[in-house]
């Protein structure tokens, strides 16, 4: 009994208010959750396009361990109800992150998620640490042909609510993930048929248009994790931001596709833990 007791409280800092909560946030309803030490380096999680914070889920665990986690539902994703007005992200993002009383923090980011990290950092650099954007994009880089025709065969689908067309698209295309993830495919599968919603246009967002051309300008230590998988297109930006921003380098993560942080959890996890370990 001493024994689980003593178990118990080491895992209490990691399960502290680990539970989704709602704020009210520049008029909306936003979902988040929080966990970890409050005496730990403070980390925000921004998910994928493709679906709500729940692509979060592998590495939760363990990054609550070491840090003090956000992550929450961007409006129209998740729990968060779809917007009602224009809105920024990089607005909301900072109003979420004075609601859960981080100051600054580290900012790991998705894909989409990468590209409001990166420009949350033009609008808030006082809010920014250091970056990790896995298998990132930003705003003004011209989408590749091969990029447009991948995406068209997933919009049909998506179009129709046919969810179970969606996940034969994105199992059948070899950029998503690669072949041996079988579990995190079944896991994709159940994030997207729980919350179809996320596939579906995200519109009234006012963002930046030409963040690309600022990237020389941000000097925040930065960590571009890739898949090898991933469709040449997204690895040539991550090559880009690679050259272009002053403090980056990038980490691949062999056999890993879009979502390679969603597939190889422990990997990332310990890319990001030595990123960030004389933080």
């Amino acid at each position: 009994m001493r024994f689980f007791f003593a178990l118990i409280l080491t895992l209490l800092p990691a399960l502290a208010h680990a539970a989704p909560q709602t704020a009210t946030i520049n008029s909306a309803q936003i979902s988040y959750e929080v966990c970890g030490a409050e005496s730990a380096p403070a980390v925000v999680l921004l998910h994928d396009g493709l679906a709500n914070a729940a692509l979060w889920d592998p590495v939760w665990a363990n990054l609550c361990e070491k840090f003090h986690v956000l992550r929450y539902d961007r409006r129209g994703y998740g729990r968060s109800p779809a917007a009602k007005e224009v809105h920024s992200p990089t607005d909301d993002l900072a109003a979420l992150m004075r609601h859960a009383g981080f100051a600054h923090a580290h900012l790991i980011g998705a894909f989409t998620g990468a590209a409001i990290a990166l420009d949350f950092v033009i609008d808030y650099p006082e809010m920014s640490d250091r970056l990790v954007l896995a298998t990132p994009t930003a705003s003004g880089f011209r989408t590749s042909e091969s990029m447009i025709r991948r995406l068209q065969r997933i919009e049909e689908p998506i179009r129709k609510g046919d969810m179970d067309a969606v996940i034969a698209v994105i199992n059948a295309d070899p950029h998503f993930m690669g072949p041996q993830s079988t579990t995190a495919r079944d896991k994709l599968a159940v994030i997207l048929k729980e919350s179809p919603g996320d596939l579906g246009e995200h519109p009234r967002q006012r963002r930046r248009s030409d963040t690309a051309r600022f990237l020389r300008e941000i000097y925040s230590p930065t960590l571009i994790v890739a898949g090898s998988r991933d469709d040449p297109f997204n690895l040539a930006i991550a090559g880009v931001m690679d050259n272009e921003m002053r403090a980056a380098a990038v980490q691949v993560i062999p056999e890993g596709g879009h979502l390679a942080y969603f597939e190889q959890p422990v990997l990332f996890v310990s890319m990001v833990s030595a990123f960030l370990a004389d933080c």
